[in-house]
């Protein structure tokens, strides 16, 4: 008979979204069936319910039914993938024990993946918990299961995302019967194999979608998101609930060509406009939106507050943000650097460069087009000429640019910063430092062997002098230890004569991040002996 598990999710879907199977039932019915039911009459409705209440009683009375003919556990099929070689095997061991970055993890996993190669039989339970709690490691861990770990995995509810659905047939099933986390996760696999029907299931249900799961299934229109999605964004702008509303705004904004785009180019060509002076040249200038009407509150405009900026600053901050800065330079005839420049010299350069660099890190997920990549490295260059002295939140949209970006983009760009920075690293280079530090956090490794060469030249032989800005640093150098190349690093650090005279008390945190590269150097040679 069927396993209650499988009742109890159709009551939570409901027969309208998840239709019975006419043969789903039969067992049940027919246990509990007597002369006085009519089988063939009962409503879908009664049936489900009356199927579930029988399994429920036997539940309670200690009875598990046991699996229908066919369905008994089979052995688990004969590996394809290679062991884990042994060596590497230790190292696992100790990722699992704790005291090592996250990112450490992911790149063994990353590394085993490459092999290729499976996850030792004896720590299968313990990754699986481990990618349980940690979903960004999932994909990675999927990848190695090997036959015995998707074996086991399905006999774990709570290890269901390892079995995510491949064929059609099973993404609808999942669409229709999963959880929130399950239903995502098939509708993004959905629109990756066909976008078209994907988009049309989600319109299908969306009036009997609860109003909590709305924005978390709209939001994965952006995978494969095209012109064909935006009368149903459109439609989305005008929902009751705000997250939903911020999910349609933020898709429509970053869809080349958008009616909500053109509108928000409409609205912004007579707030940013080059004014002639006589005999002193031009100026930018800036008029921030007076009013507020009917049509920008439903494209998005003051629902955010933006902290330190008036009311009216925070409305042209949400105008910039949506459409593309490479506009400015085309309306404008500016190039990225003269735009930002410009700025300084009038009353509103926080809400222009925070709608500038919210619009770059939108526009980069969907395409770095050159334009784009030309108006980041022109911010980048002056944030860090400034000293960073901008406000944390237009430097977190800044970051938040740069991973937007494929990474062999990201990385050639910041070489191009280091490069251009001081050798050795002064206190002027904290603000890079610290956009190093917060990439590093958010990026997989390891970093190319060029950029990590120059990184660590630069910082070595900058920590004996270096007494101020010790905290940027600091906090630092075991974010760089987990992401560098290992091997750029230990040959960057052989001319260095390590730290002989300490007075500012280097050498704990220099000890730190060398424990960590050498960690991960032995843990990549691991990897290259033989299973």
């Amino acid at each position: 008979m069927t396993a209650p598990v499988s009742l109890h999710k159709l009551l939570l879907v409901g027969t309208g979204r998840a239709p019975l199977p006419a043969d789903l039932l039969e067992a049940e019915l027919a246990a509990i069936a007597s002369p006085a039911i009519d089988l063939p009459g009962i409503a879908p409705e009664r049936r489900l319910w009356l199927a579930a209440g029988a399994t429920d009683l036997w539940s309670r009375a200690g009875h598990v039914p046991p699996p229908p003919p066919g369905t008994a556990q089979a052995p688990s099929a004969p590996e394809q993938l290679a062991a884990c070689p042994v060596p590497a095997e230790s190292f696992l061991k100790r990722l699992l024990e704790g005291g090592q970055p996250p990112s450490v993890q992911a790149e063994w996993l990353h590394l085993l993946a490459r092999k290729p190669a499976r996850l030792p039989e004896r720590f299968l339970p313990n990754v699986l918990e481990l990618a349980t709690r940690a979903p960004p490691l999932r994909a990675s861990v999927q990848s190695v299961l090997g036959k015995r770990g998707a074996w086991l995995a399905a006999l774990e509810p709570a290890w269901a995302w390892t079995t995510g659905p491949r064929e059609t047939d099973q993404l609808q099933q999942a669409w229709h019967e999963g959880t929130l986390e399950q239903r995502v996760a098939a509708f993004e696999a959905w629109r990756r194999v066909d976008p078209a029907a994907a988009r049309a299931a989600l319109q299908s249900s969306w009036s009997a979608e609860p109003p909590e799961n709305r924005a978390a299934l709209l939001l994965c229109l952006r995978i494969g998101l095209q012109g064909a999605d935006e009368a149903f964004l459109e439609a989305a702008l005008d929902d009751r609930r705000k997250a939903v509303r911020q999910a349609a705004q933020r898709l429509l904004a970053s869809l080349p060509g958008s009616q909500l785009g053109q509108r928000m180019i409409a609205r912004a060509a007579p707030l940013l406009q080059l004014e002639k002076r006589f005999l002193r040249g031009t100026r930018l200038a800036v008029t921030p939106p007076a009013e507020r009407d009917a049509a920008m509150i439903r494209d998005g405009i003051g629902e955010v507050k933006h902290p330190g900026l008036g009311e009216k600053a925070g409305w042209l901050v949400d105008v910039l943000s949506a459409i593309d800065p490479s506009h400015w330079s085309a309306s404008l005839n500016l190039a990225p650097d003269e735009c930002i420049a410009r700025s300084a010299d009038t009353d509103y350069q926080e809400a222009l460069l925070l709608g500038w660099t919210n619009a770059l890190q939108l526009h980069l997920a969907h395409a770095p087009t050159p334009g784009l990549l030309a108006w980041l490295d022109a911010w980048a260059r002056t944030w860090l000429k400034t000293g960073g002295a901008v406000r944390y939140q237009n430097a977190s949209a800044f970051v938040g640019a740069y991973t937007a970006l494929p990474p062999p983009a990201m990385h050639a760009m910041l070489l191009n910063l280091v490069e251009a920075s001081h050798t050795p690293w002064q206190a002027a280079d904290a603000p890079l430092v610290e956009l190093l530090h917060q990439l590093a956090a958010t990026t997989p490794a390891p970093w190319p062997t060029e950029l990590s060469h120059a990184i660590t030249r630069r910082l070595l032989a900058g920590l004996p002098a270096l007494a101020t800005q010790q905290w940027t640093f600091r906090s630092a150098l075991l974010s760089l230890a987990a992401i560098l190349d290992p091997f750029a690093v230990l040959d960057a650090a052989r001319p260095w004569p390590g730290l002989a005279d300490d007075p500012h008390g280097w050498q704990g945190p220099v000890d730190q991040f060398f424990h960590l590269v050498r960690f991960r150097h032995e843990m990549i040679l691991s990897f290259q002996e033989p299973a």
